[in-house]
């Protein structure tokens, strides 16, 4: 069965604290009355830990990239030498 819009927006609104302390514990006892909604919210977590974690990746490949071209190229040989002084000292 498709999630609808809505019932994603609660448990984005659930999972991520954006939910009211009442709408909160209304949800609190729809998941308890309702498994299919508990598992919905388990598979949310998931998918959500999993954007984290490839944003995290993609972060560290982008600063990889620039320390690289920052490194590297003779043009910035200027900015490497003026990095390396400061943990000479």
């Amino acid at each position: 069965m498709r999630t609808s819009l809505n019932n994603i927006k609660e448990i984005d609104d659930h999972v991520l604290g954006l939910a009211t302390p009442q709408d909160g514990l209304l949800f609190e006892a729809k998941m308890i009355l309702n498994p299919q909604l508990r598992a919905d919210v388990f598979w949310h977590k998931q998918t959500l830990s999993l954007v984290q974690q490839y944003g995290r990746t993609q972060l560290r490949a982008d600063i990889e990239a620039i320390h690289n071209q920052l490194f590297t190229q003779p043009e910035h040989r200027s900015f490497r030498q003026t990095i390396l002084r400061f943990f000479k000292r």
